[in-house]
């Protein structure tokens, strides 16, 4: 189910069980699979996504994680609460 809803909400694209642990497994997941950022596009729906985060503070950290390591700093939201989470 929560993988289900996740698919829903934040990416287009379908990422398998087993892709979504690969990619946790590379640091470009959430431990536990939520949040698959592998491109610009996951980055776009990442953030999207942001404000259902359970934990706000690891999907921030998370998402500014994943901006820095694919070259799109900019793209960080600059908003208060988004850095807010970022700092807590």
């Amino acid at each position: 189910m929560k993988i289900q809803l996740f698919k829903e909400f934040v990416n287009e694209r379908e990422y398998s069980e087993e892709k979504r642990t690969e990619m946790a497994d590379r640091g470009e997941a959430l431990p536990d699979g939520s949040y698959p950022i592998a491109d610009k596009a996951d980055l776009e729906n990442a953030i999207k996504a942001y404000g259902r985060a359970k934990n706000q503070s690891a999907a921030a950290k998370h998402i500014a994680k994943r901006a820095n390591a694919l070259g799109l700093e900019d793209m960080i939201p600059d908003t208060e609460d988004f850095q807010k989470s970022l700092k807590s």
